[in-house]
Formats: C-alpha cells, sequence, structure tokens
C-alpha cells in the first residue's frame, strides 16, 4: 500500500470509423464561473466543514445553465462537430474468474497510428464483473499484451503516463468539447488496468475494450487534461453510517472543466462535490451527484457539463464521501473492493498537465511525529516539493 500511495502522490489494433459521429459539446455556450452563480440558503445546520463553520449549501441550482444576466441577441451559432476521421481499438483480457474471485491485470499496447492524432472521444465497453478499468497514456516503450497481475491505480502518478479515462460502468463514452482534444504520438503506448471482482455465482469472462475516436489536427484549438482529487484519510467504525469532513481543493485559473465522476468502494453512499468561490464560500452550488440523481458506487457515470465550469483565482471545489459500513470491521484506505477510497477526478483545458490534490487529514500529524515541519493540510502533485517526501511517514493501511 505504501507503493500505491507513493505513486498517487508521486506524479497521477486498429478499426476505421467511417461514420460521422455527434457528441454534446459546450462550444458557443456561457461558461459557468463559481463567482457568477446565484445561491439560497437550504442549509442542514448539523453539517459542518472542518473548521466547524456552516457547510457548503446545496441550494438546487443547476451549475450547467447558469443565467448571466446579459441581453438576449440573436446570433447563428455554429452547431456542426468536427467529422470523426478514425477510430483506434485496444483491449484488455480474456481470463476466467469463480465466484468471490478478485484480480487486477494490465497490459501495454502500442496503437497503430503512423502519424499524430488527436483523440475527441473515448468509449469503453466492460464485461460483467468489472469494479474498474482505468486506460493510461504511457511512456513504457515495451509492449505486454498478455494480461498481467498488477496494483489498482499503481500508475495514477508513477511519472511513466497519466489516466485518460477512470470508467465504472459496463458502457461509457467521454466526448470532449468541440475543438478540445488529446494529442497521441506515433505508435501511441497505451496502458490498461482492469480491476475485476467477480460477484456472481457463476464463472465470468473478464474482457475491457477501448475505443479513440480522432479528429483532424485543423481542427483543434485547445488540449485537454485530467485533475485526480480526494483523501486517503478514511477510517469507517464498524456498523456505522460515516461521512468525510467537507474539504477544499482549488482549482487554477482559467481552467475549464467539462466533466466529472465520483469514486468509492461498495459501502460508499455518496460522493458530493460544490463549486465555491473559495474556502471561505458559505454558499457553493452542487454539482455532483447531478441533481435529481443518485450516487450509486457500482455504476457512477461521468457528469459532462455544458457549458464547462470556469474557474478563477482562488475558486475550486468542497467535496466529502459518505459510507455505511455494515461490516463488523473497520474500514480503510486501500485498493481492495473491501476496502474504501474517497475520489473524484475531473477533465479539463485548456491543458497545464495532469494534476493530482490530496487533503491529508491525519497523515498531517504522522508527517509531524517524523519530524517534518510545516506540513500542509492538503498538497497538489507535481507542484509540492513535499510530494517526494511523502512516503517516508505514510505506512500500510
Amino acid at each position: 500500500m505504501r507503493i500505491l500511495i507513493f505513486t498517487l502522490i508521486v506524479s497521477f489494433s486498429a478499426c476505421a470509423s467511417d461514420t460521422v459521429q455527434s457528441v454534446d459539446t459546450g462550444q458557443n455556450e456561457t461558461d459557468v464561473s463559481a463567482s457568477e452563480t446565484n445561491t439560497s440558503d437550504t442549509s442542514d445546520p448539523s453539517d459542518t466543514t472542518p473548521d466547524g463553520s456552516e457547510s457548503p449549501l446545496d441550494t438546487g441550482v443547476d451549475a450547467t445553465a447558469a443565467d448571466t444576466g446579459s441581453p438576449q441577441e440573436d446570433v447563428v451559432e455554429d452547431t456542426s462537430t468536427p467529422f470523426i476521421e478514425e477510430t483506434y481499438s485496444i483491449f484488455v483480457g480474456d481470463w476466467d474468474m469463480g465466484p468471490g474471485d478478485e484480480t487486477t491485470k494490465c497490459v501495454v499496447k502500442r496503437l497503430s497510428n503512423t502519424e499524430e492524432i488527436w483523440v475527441q472521444a473515448i468509449r469503453t465497453v466492460l464485461s460483467k464483473g468489472s469494479h474498474h478499468m482505468i486506460v493510461y497514456k504511457s511512456d513504457d516503450e515495451e509492449e505486454r499484451p498478455e494480461p498481467f497481475s498488477c496494483t489498482p491505480f499503481v500508475e495514477t502518478l508513477s511519472g511513466g503516463g497519466y489516466p485518460l479515462i477512470i470508467t465504472q460502468i459496463a458502457e461509457e463514452t467521454l466526448a470532449f468539447p468541440d475543438a478540445v482534444a488529446l494529442r497521441f504520438e506515433p505508435g501511441q503506448m497505451i496502458r490498461i488496468e482492469a480491476h475485476y471482482l467477480n460477484y456472481y455465482p457463476e464463472d465470468i469472462v473478464a474482457h475491457g475494450d477501448v475505443y479513440f475516436d480522432t479528429i483532424n489536427a485543423d481542427d483543434v484549438e485547445h488540449e485537454m487534461d485530467m485533475l485526480f482529487y480526494g483523501t486517503p484519510d478514511i477510517e469507517i467504525p464498524p456498523n456505522t453510517v460515516h461521512h468525510t469532513p467537507w474539504y477544499f481543493l482549488d482549482v487554477k485559473d482559467g481552467k475549464k472543466v467539462f466533466a466529472m465522476t465520483g469514486h468509492t468502494h461498495q459501502m460508499g453512499t455518496n460522493v458530493e462535490v460544490k463549486v465555491a468561490t473559495g474556502a471561505d464560500d458559505e454558499n457553493p452550488v452542487s454539482v455532483y451527484p447531478p441533481e435529481g440523481e443518485i450516487f450509486d458506487w457500482a455504476e457512477a457515470p461521468v457528469t459532462q457539463f455544458t457549458p464547462p465550469l470556469s474557474f478563477s483565482e482562488g475558486e475550486g471545489f468542497f467535496y466529502r464521501c459518505s459510507w455505511d459500513n455494515t461490516t463488523d470491521e473497520t474500514l480503510k484506505f486501500g485498493e481492495s473492493g473491501t476496502d474504501e477510497m474517497c475520489f473524484f477526478w475531473m477533465y479539463y483545458y485548456p491543458s497545464d498537465g495532469y494534476r493530482i490534490c490530496l487533503n491529508l487529514g491525519s497523515y498531517t500529524q504522522r508527517a509531524t511525529d517524523l519530524g517534518l515541519s510545516n506540513i500542509p493540510d492538503d498538497i497538489c502533485c507535481p507542484d509540492h516539493a513535499l510530494c517526494d517526501l511523502l512516503p517516508l511517514f505514510i505506512d500500510d493501511f
């Protein structure tokens, strides 16, 4: 587990398509800014932030349809979407699993593209029994096409690549906004990590497919990337309903978030995320789970924002995770399906690179006990100097 946390901190067969594929994008729409949202007080007095102040408020405002107050004008919008030039595919599998079996296997494969390509959408299809599948853009130089045992999330910030999509449902499509795309080098190496848990009474076959839809380079205006936020400070007493405190993490100035999803394991009941103008904002706006939807740990879809969420200096997200521990054991952070996690990840542009931010919670005190000083409550990597020191005080859970 030391390796898992260290890697979290230190860094986070082609087939042609001859059809035009449409995606729901946010082009030509007004961005939603944390500072522009109008809210009202509907708070629960029992909820508090980590400093004891009033909790972030769930106002019920739809953050994807903010009223900017500007005069309406007759405009002609370009509703066309970029033409999908070609689709490249890759897969992980197959292996048999008996009832109750749990494993994580990986493959490293090279795409067949001979020139630079721009990916505008990623589609995934998983066989039953999947807990999650992570697709990485990898710097590996050698292929490993046969499934091999690996540790969940271990590549999230290994320095040798970064995740492109972390999917938890049978079929999912992550479509980027118009003119926003992901760049692949010629012969791009891809790593796929598939975590399977057979909770069925019969044998299953583990398999996952990934499809990359590409557009012409002339249609690209912005390169996209990913943010990975959360906390490893989890300790859930047996037979208890439990919540983390409300944590705050910022987003860099000028960035636009166009998609988001939350992640827990099987005892998780909610991942709540709210846009805030700062850590002292008493009226943030709920954006996840989407209004009217209930969080389901087993099928937590990617929620896409049209228009995207837009951020200025100091603005960011409040978040918290909730669980109902129905076991007789204390649950802590870990990679197994019987452990727990508290994360949410986002897709943004223009790219400043892959970024992971963690609220350390009790691990701040662990660092102090080991003689480290000036330990912050949260760390963003690879920006912070402490990123390389965290393995010194993070023990196995």
